[in-house]
């Protein structure tokens, strides 16, 4: 027996699947695995030419599908919501596979849960670095207070860079093995507008859309109204160039949803929307909508019903509330600080500096998450 230890296994599921194959063509056979402790059991045994494809099903599988079994597919090992597959014929002689889509969908979930962290403690540290760099710019020199909490301080530091690098590489590693595991089939991504429009175009600047997006929505179809027509949308979701062209009745729609995929697309595709912008962010994807319709027609909506606007509208603000609510609780205790360090000590540039930049963040980020509360008001008290 062997025991070989992989603690990342899952984030390449090709490149285990490989490496398994490898050492089977060794002599060592997959025996059993604790998903746990990310160990896989070996026997040794005859040299053999076997391929293994690992499957993750949402329930626990209990049967392998006929068509597959027809194909030479055998249940090696299982435990828990993971399988793995091995097949004794040549790869050529292969004509079906077990699907990847589930893990494919559990994959982005831990992707977007590293994406959380990364953009937590970035903003976290933010300040404390602002705060250094000010103080480093100015002719006095910088205090260091003692305290018998510095060993707590490196503790926590060395935990959050760890866990920053973690995710780092977390992030990095899944995207691109779900980009091969789909094949590099992007086209169901592709925008529905001309990438880049002749003729001369209107740029209009729109920062921090996404906390009002009904805003959004109603300045770009009084735009169509005069003849402004949208053709395009800058990459950050910022920049928004219109041609001037014929007055338009359209439908303009700011989706956001925590988890997207190739069908989510698809959906609103055949029902008659067009892509105009898609958010290259994994955590938070913002997908603007249009849709054209003529004089005296119903206006088109994706969501049909008052109670799944609503639903929507409490999702991102329940979002950016938890995004933001631990920063803000931050900020409030640093702000505190800094004011009794000025009334003890008296004010000095780098507290009023610090002062007012913890003031000023706990507004912004503050703003940001009202804002967002109250385009759920504004759409609870429209008429349906």
């Amino acid at each position: 027996m062997k025991t070989v230890f992989r603690p990342f296994w899952s984030y390449d599921l090709l490149k285990t699947e490989t490496w398994l194959t490898g050492m089977a063509s060794q002599g060592w056979l997959l025996e059993g695995w604790n998903i746990k402790l990310r160990r896989f059991i070996f026997r040794q045994g005859k040299p053999g030419n076997i391929t293994y494809q690992i499957g993750y099903a949402p329930s626990a599988q209990t049967s392998l599908s006929t068509y597959l079994a027809a194909e030479g597919w055998t249940r090696n090992v299982h435990q828990g919501k993971w399988t793995i597959y091995a097949n004794e014929r040549q790869p050529g002689q292969i004509n079906a596979y077990p699907s990847r889509q589930e893990a494919i969908k559990r994959n982005r979930k831990i992707s977007y849960f590293f994406m959380a962290i990364i953009v937590y403690l970035l903003l976290i540290a933010l300040i404390p670095l602002i705060t250094i760099g000010f103080s480093l710019s100015q002719d006095t020199p910088l205090r260091v207070v003692k305290s018998p909490m510095w060993l707590v301080t490196y503790i926590a530091a060395a935990f959050a860079i760890a866990l920053l690098v973690l995710a780092f590489y977390s992030v990095i590693k899944i995207r691109a093995a779900n980009k091969t595991l789909r094949g590099d089939n992007q086209d169901s991504y592709a925008l529905d507008v001309q990438p880049d429009p002749a003729g001369p175009k209107i740029i209009r600047i729109k920062l921090a859309w996404m906390y009002a997006p009904d805003r959004l929505e109603q300045w770009l179809e009084n735009k169509e109204r005069l003849g402004y027509n949208l053709c395009k949308v800058g990459p950050g979701g910022t920049l928004f160039y219109f041609c001037k062209g014929s007055p338009r009745r359209m439908n303009y729609h700011a989706d956001y949803q925590v988890i997207s995929d190739e069908g989510y697309l698809e959906l609103h595709r055949e029902a008659g929307w067009k892509n105009v912008y898609s958010s290259l962010s994994s955590l938070q994807k913002w997908t603007i909508w249009s849709r054209e319709y003529s004089e005296g027609a119903e206006r088109p909506e994706i969501y049909s019903d008052q109670f799944h606007r609503l639903k929507h509208a409490r999702k991102i603000a329940i979002s950016y509330t938890s995004l933001f609510l631990p920063m803000l609780l931050l900020y409030s205790v640093n702000l505190g600080a800094f004011i009794d360090g000025m009334l003890n000590d008296g004010i000095t540039a780098s507290l009023a500096w610090n002062t007012s930049l913890m003031f000023i963040c706990m507004l912004l980020f503050g703003s940001f998450a009202g804002r967002t509360w109250l385009y759920y008001r504004r759409l609870k008290n429209s008429k349906p």
